[in-house]
């Protein structure tokens, strides 16, 4: 992915007058064409104390760049871009809600008083979003950070959601520059106590949460399905892991002609990228759903969608947590159970391969053994899934 990371890295942090001392990788973020990579850097100053500093690097040719990007070459004359966090190109905001001085200002802007308010990463997909949890003495917000173009639109489908009675967080406004404040939802992520949810009435609960979803009138179209660029993953692998690059290519070769050999059903209003971390169920009553996050995605678009991206994502958390401990069993079982439900519908069973082949590529990606392991299993049961 990047050749020779430490001699990138050594110019970077040289250009500031700074020293490297020690670096590891973090995370990998597939884009475009190409990836953000992570990674986590000691760094001597020149009143030579050591700081930790993470930085990102893009390899892809079609990154964005800003005053605060620095753009170099590698070894094989390929353009690279970089940057400290938090200062990504594609999220102009997130400067402005990582710090709490910072974020107050912010909040006043939204009628809040947020005077010492506590702040905490709680996600972050370097050139695509991030979430800060912001605490303050009597209340606690979330601040939706994305690309300017999307703040508006992302705005509008919590009003449309909330409106049809789907229960999702309220969105007290949003900012042109690409922030949306989000209020707090009730109960706690399925994925954290999936062990304790009695996975029949789990699964009726979301069947009526999906039909619910289906009525919501929306103006725009949920995200591209996966299984239409699968060759793409298919292309990364080659790139992050050519180890499996023969395995993924024959997949990506099958799910492109399942896919395409199906019938493109009527579109209705679906979540996009449904998965058990953003279904929120009661903490008292852990089948009980009690809500739904992140619709950044949502729209008109083919339920087959949200099918297959459920499945996948049980699948990757039953592999991340095994099948010895209570909660990976419960999801491996609770895969089986998805699967059976769409047993011979070839347009859910490409699009879930592909899914899976998605969380293969982010395991690879990691570099080491264990996440090895895990897109060995990933793309094994990509190969049962479409049989």
């Amino acid at each position: 992915m990047l050749d020779n990371a430490a001699a990138v890295l050594m110019r970077l942090v040289s250009e500031s007058g700074r020293e490297l001392v020690d670096f590891t990788q973090k995370d990998v973020e597939p884009v475009n064409e190409g990836f953000i990579i992570g990674y986590s850097c000691g760094v001597r100053t020149r009143d030579d104390s050591i700081e930790r500093v993470t930085i990102y690097v893009n390899t892809s040719p079609s990154a964005p760049v800003d005053e605060h990007t620095v753009e170099l070459l590698d070894a094989a004359g390929r353009r690279l871009t970089a940057w400290a966090y938090p200062q990504d190109p594609a999220l102009p905001s997130l400067p402005a809600v990582s710090y709490p001085e910072a974020a107050g200002v912010v909040l006043s802007k939204f009628g809040i008083a947020a005077e010492g308010a506590r702040l905490r990463m709680e996600a972050y997909r370097p050139g695509k979003r991030a979430v800060l949890r912001v605490d303050t003495a009597t209340e606690r917000w979330f601040a939706k950070v994305v690309h300017p173009s999307l703040a508006s639109t992302i705005h509008d489908l919590h009003e449309r959601f909330r409106a049809a009675g789907v229960p999702v967080p309220r969105s007290i406004g949003f900012s042109d520059a690409g922030l949306v404040l989000l209020g707090e939802l009730p109960g706690v992520p399925a994925i954290d106590v999936f062990e304790r949810i009695d996975r029949a009435r789990f699964a009726q609960g979301l069947e009526q949460l999906t039909q619910h979803i289906a009525q919501v009138s929306v103006t725009v179209g949920a995200r591209e399905s996966l299984a239409r660029r699968v060759e793409w993953y298919a292309e990364r692998m080659e790139e992050t892991a050519p180890v499996f690059a023969r395995q993924t290519g024959l997949l990506a070769r099958v799910v492109h002609e399942r896919y395409a050999a199906t019938e493109v059903p009527r579109p209705v209003t679906i979540h996009g990228d449904l998965h058990l971390g953003q279904i929120f169920v009661s903490e008292d009553d852990p089948s009980v759903i009690t809500g739904i996050l992140d619709i950044d995605t949502a729209g008109l678009g083919d339920p087959a969608d949200d099918r297959g991206a459920l499945f996948g994502h049980v699948v990757v958390s039953a592999v991340e947590r095994s099948a010895g401990t209570p909660a990976g069993a419960s999801l491996s079982a609770f895969a089986d159970e998805l699967q059976a439900g769409w047993r011979g519908d070839q347009r859910v069973a490409a699009i879930a391969a592909t899914h899976l082949m998605g969380h293969a590529l982010a395991s690879a990606g990691r570099g080491d053994d264990r996440g090895a392991a895990s897109a060995q299993l990933l793309l094994e049961r990509a190969v049962a899934v479409l049989g």
